[in-house]
């Protein structure tokens, strides 16, 4: 199927419900310089972006954020060739169950300084959870503990913006890529400042903390450990091959930009979905003041005790996901599906919001509801879904 318009800011939910009703689970769309593909059943994305894993793990060619920003060395917009294996296998050494406790400390700190400074100015809760994800993910990556004012945080927050940018905004030069060597001073060519800019905060971003670790290791004066440190030391310290501090630097990189954004968004729809819903709320207090008490804040160690705030966490991720269209996997020869032919080149997204309100995989999928997965048959664990596909599954996408 073919439409000569591109999905505006709600795409997906048209792409999941309108267009999916007339068109199917494949929706084709097609410019003058690109095709698109929007996939919107799980059959579909397993097929395409898991089986066909070989042919799709690629991303597309964002010639504004990989090459005028120069983010394409990161993990996330970085082609699935062994750097990038290396990559993901780095970021996972650090993320999976048995290293995640370890930084239960530092979670219920970081929870307990955000719950004070939300009873303190409720009405800047957002301003708090920014902070606050902000202060845990720099403590994880680098040690860094975050003061008030601190120089690095605008950097980064500033970063980000011009990364989002890139990831939501067009740009011509991304369909005519002559227009890469168009100096800044030609009219029209306003990206070019705009992603000289993003570029000089990129390499700030990347840089400067990891150098405080790289020089503390020098000195040998590191007052605590991190990830960025614990694999610095894993290379040889100082003596780090400049490939090793390279893969070091990057991925460290990326563990801001993947768990900020989207764990903002979680917390902001927890407190928006609970204002709608007090009943919910109310179950989920009871539930946590019959197995915790109001003594301390729960924990890790709580989670299998406590199934209603687990079925809530899910249901947040379910009804708004942080990423609706996920990241875009690209064709790098074509292909057949269902008839269709897919042009090397063309890109697929998965309608992960489109899949997770799908009647076939989830009962009355427009209302919220925790209790879904509290059934003796429940329904799926949007977790599944939410982190990627293929060879794209998160670390770092």
């Amino acid at each position: 199927m073919k439409f000569i318009v591109f999905p505006f800011r709600s795409g997906h939910v048209l792409l999941g419900t309108k267009y999916k009703s007339i068109c199917g689970d494949v929706i084709g769309v097609s410019t003058t310089f690109a095709h698109f593909v929007y996939l919107n059943s799980v059959d579909s994305i397993i097929e395409l972006l898991e089986k066909r894993a070989g042919v799709t793990a690629n991303r597309p060619p964002n010639r504004m954020l990989k090459e005028v920003m120069g983010w394409g060395e990161g993990v996330a917009l970085h082609d699935h060739n062994e750097r990038h294996k290396k990559m993901r296998r780095v970021i996972a050494s650090a993320l999976h169950p048995v290293a995640a406790r370890s930084y239960a400390a530092q979670h219920r700190q970081s929870t307990l300084d955000f719950v004070r400074n939300v009873s303190i100015s409720p009405d800047k809760f957002k301003e708090h959870a920014t902070n606050t994800i902000g202060a845990f993910i720099l403590r994880l990556t680098y040690g860094h503990v975050v003061t008030k004012d601190d120089p690095l945080i605008s950097i980064i927050h500033e970063a980000v913006f011009y990364f989002m940018k890139g990831v939501t905004q067009p740009y011509w030069v991304n369909t005519i890529p002559i227009l890469r060597h168009v100096p800044s001073w030609f009219p029209g060519a306003g990206f070019q400042k705009i992603g000289s800019r993003g570029r000089e905060l990129r390499n700030r971003y990347a840089s400067e903390p990891f150098e405080e670790v790289f020089e503390q290791i020098r000195h040998n004066r590191l007052p605590r450990t991190s990830y960025t440190s614990r694999l610095l030391e894993e290379k040889g310290g100082v003596n780090a091959t400049p490939e090793d501090i390279d893969l070091v630097k990057w991925t460290a990189a990326a563990m801001y930009v993947a768990g900020s954004t989207t764990t903002l968004h979680v917390v902001v729809v927890l407190f928006f979905m609970l204002a709608l819903y007090p009943e919910v709320a109310q179950q989920a207090q009871a539930e946590i003041d019959s197995v915790v008490g109001r003594e301390r804040l729960p924990d890790f160690s709580d989670r299998e005790s406590l199934p209603y705030v687990d079925a809530l966490v899910q249901e947040l991720m379910r009804v708004s996901p942080p990423a609706p269209l996920g990241f875009p996997h690209t064709v790098t020869e074509d292909i057949e599906y269902r008839g269709y032919r897919i042009p090397k080149g063309a890109s697929i997204s998965p309608n992960i919001w489109g899949i997770l309100h799908d009647p076939k995989h989830y009962s009355s999928p427009h209302t919220f509801m925790p209790d879904r997965y509290l059934k003796s048959n429940p329904d799926p664990d949007p977790r599944k879904y939410i982190f990627g596909f293929g060879r794209r599954v998160c670390p770092g996408i």
